[in-house]
């Protein structure tokens, strides 16, 4: 899968382009705040809708403008396809997605092209709260199984559905209506994410390696639901438990005003030695299980997929020590296409041949420059 040409209208501070990009790495150069990320971060939301540092639409659209649009050529599965979308902020918000001119639904836009981005932020996935690592485990089982979207979908609407039940003391009949919905979509969810972290921690083990080196301190990842449930119970299983719980902690759920079990509290553990990872790894190490993380996730969409996926490494030199980026830049080798930023030339003596440099002033490119294969 490549890239090949981006065009952003009202996207931040940039300029429309196009920019076309190499088949291998593409380093983009400049100053602080010239609005290098913003290109990266477009890169990705084209493929991805989100942006990798939090930012919602109205944070990116251009000030003064009400909409951005991201259009470009890509190359996936031996075939060339236009990628468009054109995103209305609102409120309400609006999307337009397209592929080849043709209208497409969300789940058929969000597989054809995924992007995978590595930032400052990800430490937040080792150190943070359970929704980061939670939305990692989904994507996965999202891109290995398209309908693990409408299951998570189904189960928040039942969620909501019960806990509106619960906080207007709705009948013991009213609220068994809710709870067969949100214990049969509970059982597909926790099935799918407990696959895709079981492929994950078998990804993660060689990527964390390669990237935080052999003196990296052991870690264990796996998914944790509740207690109770068994850990070889399949969707069937699964959902029989979860109605049985629901219909059991009615009381409890009644005083606290919400429903307290689900996959909506679950989390992806990491913990080294018998503890928390928080309290063992360094800063630098918090970063690099992160990244191993993303590549994880990277590597199993691409076995699946039969065909190597781009990566964005934003501010790759400020946010990994020389010898972590080198050993990042030799695990991701020179088959993919890759794009990072900085604001150092030398890093483009670490990105390998055929690479592709732009220099970015005020979000406009003003020079670039193609490496020799040589």
């Amino acid at each position: 899968m490549q890239l090949l040409e981006l065009r952003i209208e009202r996207f931040r501070n940039l300029a429309p382009g196009p920019y076309a990009f190499g088949e291998r790495t593409n380093l983009i150069l400049g100053d602080n705040g010239v609005g290098k990320t913003n290109l990266l971060e477009a890169v990705a939301m084209l493929g991805n809708l989100r942006s990798f540092r939090g930012a919602g639409a109205r944070q990116v659209v251009h000030h003064g403008a009400g909409s951005y649009r991201l259009a470009a050529e890509v190359h996936v599965g031996g075939r060339q396809h236009r990628l468009e979308q054109l995103v209305e902020v609102g409120p309400p918000l609006r999307r337009e997605l397209a592929v080849d001119g043709a209208p497409v639904e969300l789940p058929h836009y969000l597989r054809l092209f995924p992007i995978f981005a590595i930032n400052g932020p990800d430490r937040e996935l080792v150190t943070g709260a359970p929704e980061g690592r939670r939305a990692i485990v989904d994507r996965l089982a999202f891109l290995l199984r398209t309908a693990h979207l409408d299951d998570l979908r189904a189960y928040r609407r039942a969620l909501r559905q019960r806990n509106a039940a619960l906080a207007t003391g709705a009948t013991e009949p009213e609220l068994a209506a809710w709870e067969g919905p949100l214990a049969a979509a509970a059982a597909r969810v926790v099935a799918a994410r407990r696959e895709a972290a079981r492929r994950l921690a078998a990804s993660f083990e060689p990527a964390y390696r390669a990237i935080a080196g052999a003196e990296a301190p052991e870690l264990r990842l796996e998914y944790r639901g509740e207690p109770w449930l068994v850990p070889a119970d399949g969707a069937a299983e699964l959902e029989e438990s979860y109605r049985s719980r629901y219909n059991e902690t009615r009381v409890r759920d009644r005083e606290a005003g919400y429903t307290v079990d689900g996959p909506h509290r679950h989390d992806l553990g990491l913990a080294t030695a018998g503890r928390g990872v928080r309290h063992v790894l360094s800063s630098g190490q918090a970063k690099a299980v992160a990244a191993a993380l993303r590549l994880a996730t990277h590597a199993e969409i691409e076995g699946a997929r039969g065909e190597s996926l781009p990566v964005v490494v934003d501010d790759v030199d400020a946010e990994l020590d020389g010898a972590t980026l080198a050993r990042l830049v030799s695990h991701l080798g020179d088959e993919r296409q890759l794009f990072l930023s900085s604001t150092r030339d030398w890093v483009g003596g670490r990105e390998g041949p055929g690479a592709r440099r732009f220099w970015l002033e005020r979000g406009v490119c003003v020079r670039r420059e193609a490496e020799s294969d040589d």
